[in-house]
């Protein structure tokens, strides 16, 4: 299934996407918000065969998890030539931050670029979202708690990434994530996705999941020795080459830009570009 958060005639739902619209959940169960149906999504193919209640035409995308409460991320996780500069050496374990609420924006709205800098940078990843809780969980079992696969695009500032991770990674709506969740049934190994980004049309990113320092099953098991992972917690798993600061020179976003990531089997996020209103 691909399952999605989306906003129609001014009202938040979420509900199941096929080929001629959306299915609403929002109508049909008493969960308020996709994230909290995600620890029984089996339950939720009961309503796949049902008309769809909203044309695509008529609704607008929200984040998948539009009330996030965790956004886990995985740094530093391609062998890559880091964008900042400098010698790297190989992380011995995945290397942890978090993005906040605000950071992120859906599919097809603007990502902004910050009157504070103009070093607004890109990374594709592929985002794991949660759907059984659990605590200590083994690299073996970690695939029976995912609910699915989205794409993120880990929006950087990077001069201010040099003040700290969290300084450059959390610049409001610098991110995007989107366009849905497609459930794990459909993508029962990982690995063999591939992420891209074309900004312009032009490939900039371009990396097979398999390629990843930590696999998806490594970073589940890893995050949940730090906290209980619990239903809607989205892993965000890293970025390959080919990210603007790594260019050289370097090329930063700018408005008017438009930039597509794309992880075949999930979809397309697109996003185009706009400096922040002063």
């Amino acid at each position: 299934m691909r399952l999605l958060s989306f906003i129609v005639d001014g009202q938040p739902s979420f509900g199941i996407g096929v080929e001629d619209g959306v299915i609403d959940l929002g109508l049909r169960t008493d969960s308020r918000d996709l994230g909290s149906c995600l620890g029984a999504v089996d339950e939720l193919r009961a309503f796949e065969d049902a008309a769809a209640d909203h044309p695509w035409e008529t609704i607008s995308f929200d984040i998948p998890i539009p009330n996030q409460r965790r956004l886990l991320c995985a740094g530093l996780n391609y062998h890559k030539k880091y964008p900042l500069g400098g010698e790297v050496k190989l992380p011995k374990q995945p290397v942890y931050f978090n993005k906040p609420p605000g950071s992120l924006v859906a599919h097809n709205a603007p990502l902004v670029r910050p009157i504070a800098s103009a070093q607004l940078d890109y990374e594709v990843e592929l985002a794991v979202v949660i759907g059984r809780s659990g605590r200590h969980i083994s690299e073996s079992d970690a695939l029976e708690h995912i609910a699915g696969y989205t794409i993120l695009n880990d929006g950087s500032v990077r001069d201010w990434q040099r003040h700290g991770v969290a300084a450059g990674k959390n610049f409001y709506h610098s991110g995007s994530c989107g366009p849905w969740i497609v459930t794990s049934d459909l993508l029962s190994d990982p690995s063999s996705l591939s992420v891209t980004t074309r900004v312009n049309g032009e490939q900039r990113q371009h990396s097979r999941v398999g390629e990843m320092i930590f696999s998806v099953e490594e970073l589940v098991a890893y995050m949940s020795q730090i906290m209980p992972l619990e239903s809607g917690d989205i892993i965000a798993t890293g970025s390959p080459e080919g990210t603007g600061g790594s260019m050289e020179p370097p090329v930063w976003l700018s408005a008017g830009d438009q930039v597509e990531f794309e992880v075949p089997g999930i979809g397309l996020l697109r996003n185009g570009v706009i400096d922040e209103a002063i």
